[in-house]
């Protein structure tokens, strides 16, 4: 699931490879534009509208979670992250890419300068652990694995 998949960057690239994509947007007009992309680069995407805090789709039917420069406009983030949970299959991943490092133009372009120790931690108390964490260029790749107890407390 490509969660606040815009018009398909990610969205398009992922359905190329993967069995099925299910790409998330607030805005009905970005799904109407990953729908068209994905037609024009003849592949195939499911859709659903949605902020996070409801998310139509079954229990554990989601294998990996993406939000590339996403995160950080999430308003309830926790609800947002229990509906995750919900849908992620045991063991599922979710993946945050967040603008880590920049220069003075980077902070005045683009999605803003997150402290990663910070957003771990919001995500941690959601009962994910952080599985790794890559640095890429000026974002931070960070992988969680949904936990089945609820503890929080790895690493």
């Amino acid at each position: 699931m490509d969660f606040g998949c815009g018009p398909g960057f990610y969205t398009i690239p992922l359905a190329k490879v993967a069995r099925r994509v299910i790409a998330v947007d607030v805005s009905p007009k970005m799904l109407e534009k990953v729908v068209a992309n994905a037609k024009k680069h003849h592949t195939s995407v499911n859709h659903v509208q949605s902020d996070g805090s409801k998310i139509e789709l079954e229990n554990a039917s989601v294998d990996v979670i993406l939000l590339v420069h996403v995160f950080h406009e999430i308003g309830e983030k926790a609800t947002v992250l229990g509906e995750f949970k919900r849908i992620l299959r045991d063991a599922g991943r979710l993946v945050i890419v967040e603008r880590a490092k920049g220069n003075v133009f980077s902070r005045k372009f683009g999605a803003p300068i997150m402290n990663v120790e910070h957003v771990i931690s919001e995500v941690k108390q959601e009962a994910f652990i952080l599985a790794q964490r890559i640095s890429l260029g000026d974002d931070a790749i960070l992988i969680f694995q949904k936990t089945g107890n609820g503890n929080s407390s790895h690493t």
